[in-house]
């Protein structure tokens, strides 16, 4: 059942919130300027309604993207064995502190301070590479599309943050 419920919300992340209606062209020109993100860009600037900075937007669906692919990491420490039982372990620690630097990014763009935000972003981005360097074994393939979706809407932050 929690794993139903851990795809749902991925879903969601996935393919946003098909219920918001309205005028959506600022998101558009938004997501027009990320380029190769745009439909993650678009779903998940289209998918809090009651969130007008599009920035802080993008930096929430980013941290619920790491929080699924923690549970994931957590789930597959305490169900592996070997050598990808450890190195989900060490993801979990990794993932751990990629959501510190994504609520500290929050934060920091609540405060207007652009440049520390980016920085937190860019921090966070650096500690899921420290996991995803360590994968050499297949990992199942729903892990990898949460390892993508995590990266991808990290990058999509640190895009919509960057614009002027």
């Amino acid at each position: 059942m929690a794993s139903f419920g851990r795809f749902c919300l991925f879903a969601w992340l996935l393919w946003g919130n098909l219920g918001v209606q309205g005028d959506d062209s600022a998101i558009v020109g938004v997501c027009k300027k990320i380029g190769i993100y745009y439909y993650m860009c678009y779903d998940c600037l289209k998918s809090n309604p009651q969130e007008p900075d599009f920035a802080a937007k993008s930096i929430i669906c980013a941290t619920d993207a790491y929080v699924i692919i923690r549970k994931s990491a957590f789930d597959f420490s305490l169900n592996s064995t070997g050598r990808f039982r450890e190195v989900a372990k060490l993801c979990v620690d990794q993932f751990d502190i990629t959501l510190g630097y994504c609520k500290a990014a929050f934060k920091a763009w609540r405060l207007k301070r652009k440049l520390a935000t980016l920085a937190f972003l860019h921090s966070g981005l650096d500690y899921y590479f420290k996991c995803v360097d360590h994968l050499s074994e297949p990992i199942p393939n729903e892990y990898g599309i949460q390892l993508d979706t995590a990266k991808s809407f990290n990058e999509v932050s640190i895009k919509v943050a960057s614009l002027p």
